[in-house]
């Protein structure tokens, strides 16, 4: 079901997107409402489902696992059930998305070094055959509410 936003729903997404500490008072000055009105938008756009939830992104090289790693992996027969079960045997998975194309699942993780990604590849192989690609950077790109719905709204 699609959810009917006004501009000032779209602002306010796109704040907490940039950052969801601020108090409702700091959104609604920024976006000129009061911040019981800002509350209640907030509060509306959790309960019909926008918002899913207010995320920590955690800096994994500060921890000792600075190196990131894309897994595409492909399955033959019943691996595919059978590492998704699994998957609380790889902490260092930090998402896993089914996909369609050439693999079957794609997955962010966190590892610690070269040898770490060598034993994750070990106790993947038995589930199907992994690809990998070393992250090098990221380049963030969040345009999305800046861009397109402030620009599109009906």
């Amino acid at each position: 079901m699609k959810i009917s936003l006004d501009e000032f729903d779209y602002k306010i997404i796109q704040i907490l997107n940039e950052n969801s500490r601020l108090s409702y008072a700091e959104i609604g000055r920024k976006i000129s409402l009061s911040q019981s009105a800002t509350k209640e938008r907030v509060l509306n756009l959790v309960e019909n489902g926008v918002i899913k939830s207010f995320d920590v992104t955690v800096d994994f090289s500060k921890l000792g696992y600075g190196l990131k790693v894309l897994v595409n992996l492909k399955f033959k027969n019943d691996e595919f059930k059978k590492f998704i079960d699994d998957l609380e045997k790889f902490p260092e998975i930090l998402s896993c998305k089914r996909v369609t194309g050439e693999y079957c699942l794609v997955t962010e993780c966190v590892l610690k070094d070269s040898s770490h990604l060598e034993n994750l590849i070990d106790r993947i192989i038995p589930y199907g055959i992994p690809t990998t690609s070393i992250q090098l950077s990221e380049v963030k790109v969040d345009n999305f509410f800046k861009q397109y719905f402030l620009q599109n709204l009906d």
